[in-house]
């Protein structure tokens, strides 16, 4: 080639593109840098004339132009037409559209042509989609291509230069120089990419050549056995791959030639068992460069680190000798050709992984073959190399590396100007000396040759960045030096010493971009059906390992984003600025890793919760390890475990909650084992608690309160409710106390508390309604009336003691009174003063209960006295500040009000509005003592019922709801003071006491009636027997009297419980008897 009218010798090489010269590639050299066999005189042109004339170009390509770099261009051109044709014919969708167009088209045709509308422009088009459907969408981009005349002037017909040979010529020394790479450790990406195009230069060769020739047999027969061996598939792009032997016998067969002619199915099946022998050695082999990486990982880390300089750099050398200054320069050339050999060794590694994990999965996917389901994590060991080696080079360790980049591209082209330093001198001589005229041939050589040098000097000194068109400049520079004169000074061996450093060069100044092509793994948007697969087998390998492999999977199944994001044929969503092939790419990979390797996390840690909180051992404590891991990041997602589980457990922990509020208790037990173990911090879903321990609900307790308050009975004592009478078969007695209704509070909120008072003072009032419609009966009115009357007459003639036997007289009179139920009238007066009773002791319980809840929250209030200061985090929310501040003070300043008092001060206040129509209510006291003695008659029964085992009534230990109901009566109706004055309490206690009494002395006289007749019987004779039968009766009025005294006994223990239960129940309405009264 010449440059600017510069000959150039045939041992120059060209540089210009990025590709690595090949004539030093591989084979041996003839002493001038060109390999044994290979000419660079084109036929023809053997018989040159020495001098200046057999320089001039011949024409067709020129005297000693190497056709190396036309033959790979050209190789190159025809593996895209080949990657054109297949990508083509293997999309079914294109096919199916171009056919739907082309039908669409004709239709349009044949409508212009009936109407007479055709136009030249339509018949342009026509003629356009014609050969667009005949060569593109055919398939036939790459047969068009090869069948075209490429002699049409007939200029090598006319210098007789077989074409054909030449580029058998080139295809030799490529196929050659490839094949001796391939499976190497100095295989790089293109050589299996160089061979499809050589194959597809072989087409060419086998149309080229004329009729009259026989095809060269060993040729074929090398191309059929030596690559295919080594790779019978190869990927073109993504899923299309090249199958050399099927290419072969579809565009150049050759069957002349023994063994290297076959079937199609023959040719997949031969190379289906080439694969399955190559897939036992392959976890070997990843293996091996899984071990590579790791010590090159430390290497790495070790020798690019940054390095702190043990002292302070000086700025002059006096301090130094000689001596020391060269050591230190030696130690910094040494330091940086280390760096740089293990930047580069790490590119040939990231270089095995990468052929490793296409041709594994090409050839799979090429020849129909299912994936080894052992060979997966091998796969993924693959793609941690490559995207391990990304990560330190061009993240961990980028400073370093750039850092290394400019001093060893310094130190190269410094290099590459020394060599140049005889050519300079040599010049500036020529150009001083007055042998040489400017306006000579030989002085204008010399002009531009400086010239050139100038060039050269200024590219490689101008900067420390060598891009593209920079190294291209360098290239050409030295190709334009290159003259008859210069080679005096400047010999072949120095020639390839600097063809050796612009390779060197080429390599570092485009290192980040190299690596950026290899570390891709863009092709697994292609085989994405092995992605669940990948994430199932990296949550096994993540919960064995030490280390987690999550990231780097991750961010390989990422890489596509760099070719989805090229998209042209779709629109782009106008916030985000992606395509929906983007979008649901994400979507995949984000779905699929949560279902593969989140849900298994998610479950177990459940599972381990669960196992826990029932007293079982967990399932497996290297779960920590995964939760605490990074967040995972991909396609511009981030993944948190972290978050994810504490999402996934907050949302059960919820579900299942709202199903069934009694297991809330236990679900905060897991949100603290979860917070303690695996760091988990779950928020509390703000439902209210509930725990299986509760007992009965009280919200089902309001559901039907006059059925509760009917069969459960208060204790005063212990704040609760007792049942009585349990079901048939049950072997406990249900309860209700404060504790339940707390818990009620806490699970449905204090807004319960005014329902549940609402409920209790709207059943109070039907209840005393009907104790009201008793007292207004005549029947009892007119007793009660009578009694009044004769107490009053009594306290007049000065005696102010009711009477016991006048009470039990008046109890047997009001008895016989019938109720509608059935019952005596005295008993329904019970009743409803007993259940009255229970009401105000379940509006007591309320209220306890609502103290209980406040004062559990009380801990997380700021003060117990005042809420200033509470705000400091809502500065400048004004609203919000003052929220916090009235609900704090609602609970700390309000009163708690007292429901009990509430309702007395009602009741009482109806009563008083109408109290001419209440009058008869005013003689209620003196039903009392008659009320306290049938009380005291169903409580023994009911003692005496819970020691039988067939319940045939009620069976109860306690019934304070009667004296509590009984207190709330007197104190409606203002009758505390007179019922106090007839001194009921001191009149039953003289009565016992007097029983007490009388049964002490009958007792002693029985006692001594039974002595007399025992001593009378030891006197008596064997005749007389009366005396024994004396002594018996006696015994059975003994046994009668005790029966009387225990009687005695549990009258006066009821009693007392009564009037004891009585003067507590008054307590609670103290203040307002004092008001009242």
């Amino acid at each position: 080639v010449q440059l600017g009218a510069v000959q150039t010798p045939s041992a120059v090489p060209f540089y210009y593109d990025e590709e690595q010269n090949e004539e030093n590639d591989g084979g041996s050299s003839n002493g001038s840098g060109i390999p044994n066999g290979v000419s660079t005189i084109p036929n023809g042109a053997n018989n040159r004339v020495k001098g200046e004339e057999s320089m001039l170009q011949p024409p067709i390509f020129g005297q000693g132009v190497p056709m190396s770099k036309l033959g790979k261009a050209i190789a190159k051109c025809l593996r895209i037409l080949v990657a054109v044709d297949v990508a083509v014919s293997s999309n079914a969708d294109l096919q199916e559209a171009w056919a739907m167009y082309k039908d669409v088209v004709m239709e349009w045709s044949e409508q212009k042509r009936t109407d007479n509308t055709l136009d030249s422009e339509f018949e342009s088009f026509e003629r356009m989609m014609v050969q667009l459907d005949f060569n593109l969408l055919s398939s036939r981009s790459f047969s068009t291509a090869i069948e075209q005349n490429f002699d049409p002037r007939g200029r090598f017909q006319a210098a007789k230069f077989p074409l054909y040979d030449e580029i058998k010529q080139i295809l030799l020394r490529l196929y050659g120089q490839c094949c001796e790479r391939i499976n190497t450790e100095e295989e790089t990406a293109s050589e299996r990419l160089d061979c499809v195009g050589l194959y597809a230069m072989y087409v060419l060769y086998r149309h080229l050549l004329p009729s009259n020739v026989v095809p060269d047999a060993k040729l074929h027969k090398n191309l059929w056995s030596v690559f295919p061996a080594m790779c019978p598939v190869m990927e073109l792009y993504g899923p299309l791959h090249f199958m050399p032997r099927e290419f072969m016998m579809t565009y150049a067969p050759y069957n002349a030639v023994k063994g290297c002619s076959a079937d199609i199915p023959e040719i997949r099946s031969g190379s289906a068992a080439m694969v399955m022998k190559w897939n036992g050695s392959f976890n070997a082999r990843v293996a091996k460069i899984k071990m590579n990486a790791l010590g090159w990982l430390a290497m790495a880390d070790s020798t690019l680190s940054p390095n702190v300089p043990s002292a302070k750099a000086r700025s002059s050398n006096e301090d130094y000798g000689g001596d020391e200054v060269a050591d230190t320069l030696a130690s910094s050339v040494a330091g940086i050709e280390s760096a740089t050999s293990t930047i580069l060794q790490g590119l040939q590694i990231a270089y095995s992984a990468s052929i490793l994990l296409h041709s594994q999965l090409i050839t799979h996917r090429g020849l129909g073959l299912s994936f080894d389901p052992a060979h997966i994590p091998s796969l993924m060991s693959l793609m941690e190399v490559l995207k391990s080696i990304e990560k330190m080079l061009l993240v961990r360790r980028r400073s370093a590396v750039l850092s290394f980049q400019r001093s060893t591209l310094k130190m190269i082209a410094s290099n590459i100007l020394k060599k140049f330093d005889k050519v300079r001198s040599f010049v500036d001589q020529c150009s001083s000396s007055m042998d040489f005229s400017r306006n000579s041939e030989q002085g204008r050589s010399i002009a531009r040759v400086s010239a050139c040098l100038t060039a050269l000097e200024g590219v490689l000194k101008g900067s420390t960045s060598f891009s593209q068109i920079r190294r291209h400049s360098i290239a050409f520079s030295i190709a334009a030096c290159m003259d008859t004169m210069i080679l005096e000074v400047f010999s072949t061996d120095d020639l390839l010493v600097v063809e050796g450093q612009l390779k060197d060069l080429n390599q570092i100044a485009s290192i980040e971009e190299t690596l950026i092509q290899v570390c891709d793994c863009s092709v697994l948007y292609f085989y994405r059906d092995l992605y669940p697969e990948c994430v199932s087998r990296l949550y096994e390998m993540n919960l064995n390992s030490a280390v987690s492999h999550a990231q780097l999977v991750m961010a390989a199944f990422s890489d596509p984003e760099r070719i989805l994001k090229h998209v042209r044929h779709l629109d782009r969503d106008e916030k985000t600025g992606v395509t929906s092939c983007f979008t649901g790419y994400q979507n995949f990979l984000l779905s699929q890793l949560k279902k593969e390797y989140l849900e298994p996390i998610c479950e177990t840690i459940e599972t381990d919760l669960r196992l826990t909180t029932s007293g079982a051992g967990g399932v497996d404590s290297r779960l920590r390890k995964l939760i605490i891991s990074p967040p995972l990041y991909f396609c511009q997602t981030k993944l948190d475990v972290k978050t994810e589980v504490e999402k996934y457990l907050e949302k059960i922990f919820y579900d299942l909650s709202t199903l069934n509020l009694n297991d809330c208790n236990t679900y905060t037990q897991m949100r603290t084992i979860a917070n303690e173990r695996y760091g988990l911090n779950l928020t509390d879903p703000c439902l209210p608690d509930g725990s299986l321990d509760q007992g009965v609900d009280f919200i089902d307790i309001l559901r039907d309160l006059n059925l509760f308050i009917a069969k459960y009975n208060y204790d005063l004592i212990e704040q609760s409710f007792v049942e009585r009478r349990p079901e048939r078969g049950a072997k406990f007695l249900n309860t209700m106390n404060v504790k339940c209704i707390s818990a009620s509070f806490k699970q449905h909120g204090l807004g319960v508390v005014s329902s549940a008072v609402d409920v209790c003072y709207k059943l109070l009032a039907k209840k005393f309604q009907l104790f009201t419609d008793f007292l207004a009966d005549d029947n009892v009115k007119s007793l009660l009336s009578r009694e009044f009357r004769w107490f009053q007459n009594q306290k007049s003639d000065g005696n102010a003691i009711y009477p016991f036997g006048r009470a039990s007289s008046f109890a047997q009179e009001v008895k016989k009174l019938e109720a509608e139920s059935g019952i005596n009238r005295l008993d329904e007066c019970r009743v409803i003063i007993s259940e009255m009773g229970n009401i105000i002791g379940l509006s007591r319980m309320i209220r306890a209960a609502k103290r209980t809840v406040l004062s559990d929250e009380m801990p997380f209030l700021p003060s117990h006295a005042s809420p200033t200061g509470t705000t400091k985090g809502l500065q400048g929310k004004p609203k919000a500040m003052e929220g916090v501040d009235d609900t704090i003070s609602a609970v700390l300043e309000q009163p708690d009000p007292d429901f009990v008092r509430t309702f007395v001060n009602v009741f009482r206040g109806v009563i008083q509005t109408s109290k001419s129509e209440n009058a008869f209510m005013g003689s209620f006291y003196c039903l009392v003592p008659a009320l306290c003695l049938c009380w005291m008659e169903a409580s023994i029964q009911g003692k005496e019922m819970m020691h039988k085992k067939n319940i045939t009534r009620d069976g109860y230990y306690t019934d304070d709801g009667f004296a509590v109901g009984l207190a709330f009566a007197l104190s409606v109706m203002g009758q505390t003071r007179t019922y106090e004055s007839l001194h009921w309490f001191k009149s039953i206690q003289s009565k016992y006491a007097a029983d007490e009494e009388d049964l002490l002395e009958k007792k002693k006289a029985q006692e001594v009636k039974r002595n007399a007749k025992i001593a009378a019987s030891k006197q008596s004779t064997w005749f007389s027997s009366g005396a024994e039968d004396n002594t018996q009766d006696e015994d059975d009025e003994m046994t009668i009297l005790q029966m009387m005294g225990k009687r005695l006994d549990g009258n006066r223990r009821e009693m007392a419980i009564l009037f004891f239960a009585l003067n507590g129940a008054q307590a609670f309405f103290k203040d307002i008897r004092s008001k009242g009264n």
